[in-house]
Formats: C-alpha cells, structure tokens, sequence
C-alpha cells in the first residue's frame, strides 16, 4: 500500500528505524492543504496550498507498526488523499492526520528530524519554515 509522509517519516533512517522493509518512491504533492503544528507536524485542508512530502510503498506490518507510532486512532486517524507527482502522475495514499487541532509549536528535536527529512527528499524548507511561524 501506499503511504504519504510529511513530517518525520520524511526521514529516510527515520523511517528505515521504524518501517525497515518501506520503500521511499518519490517526492509527491497534496494539493489544497497546508502544514501545521499542533506540537507535532499536522495536515488541514487549505485552498491554494500544498504540502510536500514522500511515497512510501509500506506492507500491512509496516502499517500495523505506523498506527501504533503515530497513534491510531486517537492522535492520529488515517485518510486517503490523492497525490500528484513532478511529472503529473496522480497515486492515492493514506495519510495521517490529527484529530484535535490546536496550534502548539514544535520540540526542537522534533523539528530537526524534519529538517533531516526534507533534505532526504529535496524539498524547499520554505512551507516547513512557514508552518512553524504558523503563517
């Protein structure tokens, strides 16, 4: 199945850690959302912005680990979005995302796993930078 990482999981040892047999794909866009933190990295709905992020092809094993990590159901519940690649191509994935909203900035050493994970996948750290001003 296919998995969209945007905050931690964008690390490559990150998520070599966690999913060992996960296989990065490539950089790909979630149209008409935007990246915020509710202490941890979050996706909401927002027309006109994307948000960056990695395809994973994940197993059920690797997804039965996720839901555990990230929380599931009660931090985070799963949705499938659709996603587009630089090239146009269009993949549907689960995400994960919040379920209480509540604008709350990052741990630093969180924050710095994301860093390590945008530069993995080649992404401009501008919406990252942006989304911990909460602009």
């Amino acid at each position: 199945m296919l998995y969209f990482a945007y905050a931690s999981n964008l690390s490559k040892k990150y998520m070599a850690g966690r999913c060992p047999h996960a296989v990065p794909l490539k950089k790909v866009r979630l149209k008409d959302h935007k990246l915020t933190f509710n202490e941890l990295a979050d996706i909401v709905p927002f027309k006109g912005e994307d948000v960056i992020g990695g395809l994973y092809l994940i197993s059920k094993q690797d997804l039965e680990k996720l839901d555990a990590l990230e929380g599931h159901p009660d931090l985070y519940e799963r949705i499938m979005v659709e996603l587009e690649d630089e090239e146009g191509n269009l993949y549907e994935a689960f995400v994960y995302s919040m379920v209480d909203k509540k604008e709350q900035a990052p741990p630093e050493s969180y924050y710095k796993i994301l860093i390590e994970g945008y530069k993995d996948w080649e992404i401009d750290m501008e919406r990252l930078e942006r989304a911990k001003r909460f602009e």
